[in-house]
C-alpha cells in the first residue's frame, strides 16, 4: 500500500509540476519594448441610456429611410417637389452622419440597408405609375418625417446624454425644416384641384 501511495503522489506531482510550467508559459506576456508604454485594455463604449438608445436606433433608421425615399423620387418634374426632394436628401444626409457619430461612440449600430416595412414602401412606390407617384411619394415622405419629427421634439426634452442633446440642439431645425415643407406638399397634393 505504501508503494502504491508513493506511485500515485509522485505521478500526481510530476503532472501539477509539468501543467504549472506549461501554463506559466503559455499565459506568459512578452515583455513590452524598452521605452514604450505598457498597453492600455481597450475601452468599451458607455451605452445609452435606454430612452436616449431608443431614439438613436429608431431616428436613424428614420433619417436612412427618407434619404432612400428621396433618391426614389429622380422623376419628379415638379419644382416645388425638386427642391423638396434635394433638401431632404442633403439636410437628412447630413443629420444621419452626425448621428452615426452619436451612434458609433455609444456602440451602437446604424443601419445600412433598408428593411421591413420601409423596403416594402419603397418597392411599391418604384411600381407607382409616374402620374399618381407624386402624391404618394409626398404622403410617404410626409408620414415618415411627421413621426421622425414627433420622436424628435420628444427626445429634445428628455435627452441624457450631451452628445445627443447636442445633436438634438443642432439638427432639430433642420428635421423641423423638412418637416414644415414636407407638410405644405402634402397639404397641395391633396387640395382638390382649381377649375
Amino acid at each position: 500500500m505504501k508503494s502504491t501511495f508513493l506511485l500515485l503522489s509522485s505521478r500526481l506531482l510530476s503532472a501539477a509540476t509539468a501543467g504549472a510550467l506549461l501554463g506559466a508559459t503559455a499565459f506568459a506576456q512578452a515583455p513590452a519594448a524598452p521605452g514604450s508604454p505598457p498597453a492600455a485594455p481597450a475601452e468599451r463604449p458607455k451605452p445609452l441610456g435606454y430612452t436616449d438608445q431608443t431614439y438613436v436606433r429608431n431616428s436613424a433608421k428614420s433619417l436612412f429611410y427618407l434619404i432612400q425615399l428621396a433618391n426614389a423620387a429622380k422623376a419628379v418634374t415638379d419644382p416645388n417637389l425638386t427642391r423638396l426632394r434635394d433638401s431632404t436628401a442633403q439636410d437628412l444626409a447630413t443629420a444621419l452622419k452626425g448621428l452615426t457619430t452619436i451612434a458609433e461612440a455609444h456602440g451602437e449600430k446604424v443601419p445600412t440597408e433598408v428593411a421591413g416595412n420601409d423596403k416594402f414602401d419603397l418597392d411599391r412606390l418604384a411600381k407607382v405609375k409616374p402620374d399618381k407617384f407624386p402624391k404618394e411619394w409626398v404622403e410617404a415622405l410626409f408620414k415618415e418625417i411627421k413621426h421622425l419629427h414627433h420622436d424628435t421634439e420628444l427626445a429634445a426634452t428628455t435627452a441624457q446624454d450631451d452628445d445627443l442633446k447636442s445633436f438634438l440642439t443642432n439638427y432639430s431645425p433642420t428635421i423641423n425644416g423638412v418637416f414644415s415643407n414636407a407638410e405644405a406638399a402634402d397639404k397641395a397634393a391633396k387640395a382638390p384641384l382649381k377649375k
